[in-house]
């Protein structure tokens, strides 16, 4: 029997509608339960995508399995019962009555069948892109645990769903929107692949998005494949490249209605290559244009398939082009800023910009705030399921190494190998897991 609930509230708000999220983050709570308890079973509790999909819709006729219950509600920090009775904010119906007269383990349907596509928004909620939840919850969950936990999960769901979708049964045509999805999410996973160290595959995911997108008529699809591509060429060395790519992004703006967010993305990209370049009056104009229009960006509310680029991720981009320069003063306090911007729910990035920091205010001479930020950065970042925040790592270790005979120095290198020592074995335990090896 199918009714809202408090369950598939809470869902929605901590963005983990695709079950292969949701899971990853029961699976942590179990482990927490079982230390918690004292009780190592707990560990092994786990929850079927049909069980998913069945409380996601409130079609329940028990309760789950009394360990089940401890765990989601260690999870969702609420008692079971609320956890399946209606969702808050919503009045009683008469329905919730006759739920309290035959108890919580028999609820009565109160509501129209909801949308149950695995990672599918509410109907009502669905917007121009059906595939909106899945989109938001691997990005939320990519941006906050690094793709090591999420990227087989986004392969499969590219794999399975996507896939029926465009190449569905012969003489039905699929819409703009599964293409629109079908780019957005592979252009998602060539991140998700270059974090994990693979930029073959990254640059491929790239290149197939950016011909899925020919098929959508929103021309931004493009330009913010084109946006990503030539941050994949930067980080690839290839300065030349990325400015070419920003500008052929630029063109493709031109002819669509305006998207500051994207357009200031562009902007910083090319201020970035001309940087690398060495080019110091091109990248500070470029970078001064993208700060501009990102401070009118809020009165145009970006696309959901556009990749957010805020005042922290501007910050950061400056700060590396900065450096890159030789202004090492601006450049730290532009580091500064990001990490200042930056909140703890964008783990990954706030590591990059801590270790940009670190690293800076080590070639100012100022070991002393390089130490402390180190300190806040292997706290952070040691369940980052990130190839490229191990390289992060390792290159602050090396940046350090020339002054390991100050104390301060000493104990963050000596941190810093602990905890390169425990990411080889998480990083490991992602290559092992199926799909992972395999080219998507």
């Amino acid at each position: 029997m199918r009714r809202a609930t408090r369950f598939r509230q809470l869902v929605e708000e901590n963005h983990w509608t695709v079950f292969a999220t949701f899971s990853i983050h029961f699976q942590r709570a179990a482990r927490d339960v079982a230390r918690i308890d004292g009780d190592p079973r707990l560990a092994a509790v786990t929850v079927s995508s049909r069980s998913f999909d069945r409380w996601m819709a409130g079609d329940l006729k028990r309760m789950p399995w009394p360990p089940t219950c401890r765990v989601l509600e260690h999870l969702l920090g609420e008692p079971a019962v609320a956890l399946f009775g209606r969702p808050t904010g919503e009045p009683p119906s008469t329905t919730d009555a006759a739920t309290a007269e035959t108890g919580p383990g028999t609820p009565t349907p109160d509501f129209a069948p909801l949308l149950t596509l695995p990672g599918a928004a509410p109907p009502e909620s669905a917007g121009p892109l059906p595939y909106l939840g899945a989109l938001e919850s691997f990005r939320h969950a990519d941006r906050q645990l690094g793709a090591g936990h999420v990227y087989s999960s986004l392969q499969q769901y590219l794999q399975t769903s996507i896939a029926v979708d465009l190449f569905g049964p012969k003489g039905r045509s699929p819409e703009a929107d599964v293409f629109l999805a079908a780019a957005v999410l592979t252009e998602m996973a060539g991140w998700m692949a270059h974090d994990l160290g693979r930029d073959t595959e990254a640059s491929e995911h790239f290149r197939v998005a950016f011909g899925l997108a020919h098929a959508t008529p929103e021309t931004s699809v493009g330009a913010n494949v084109l946006a990503s591509t030539s941050h994949l060429a930067l980080q690839l060395g290839d300065a030349g490249q990325a400015l070419a790519l920003a500008r052929r992004g630029h063109e493709r703006m031109a002819t669509t209605e305006p998207i500051p967010v994207l357009t200031a993305r562009l902007h910083a990209m090319e201020g970035r290559a001309h940087a690398r370049i060495g080019d110091d009056v091109a990248a500070q104009r470029a970078l001064e244009t993208a700060r501009a229009i990102l401070e009118d960006a809020s009165a145009v509310p970006p696309p959901h398939w556009i990749a957010p680029f805020d005042q922290a991720a501007l910050a950061s981009e400056s700060a590396l082009a900065l450096r890159d320069l030789g202004m090492l003063s601006v450049a730290t306090i532009e580091a500064e800023r990001a990490v200042a911007l930056r909140g703890e729910n964008r783990a990954r990035s706030r590591a990059f910009s801590q270790s940009a920091l670190a690293e800076l205010l080590v070639q100012s001479g100022d070991l002393e705030a390089a130490c402390a930020t180190g300190v806040q950065l292997v706290a952070a970042c040691e369940p980052l399921g990130s190839s490229r925040v191990t390289e992060h790592l390792h290159a602050l270790s090396r940046t350090l190494t020339p002054f390991r005979d100050v104390p301060q120095v000493r104990d963050v290198l000596e941190q810093l190998v602990q905890v390169n020592r425990r990411r080889s074995a998480l990083l490991a335990s992602f290559d092992a897991r199926p799909g992972m090896g395999r080219h998507p």
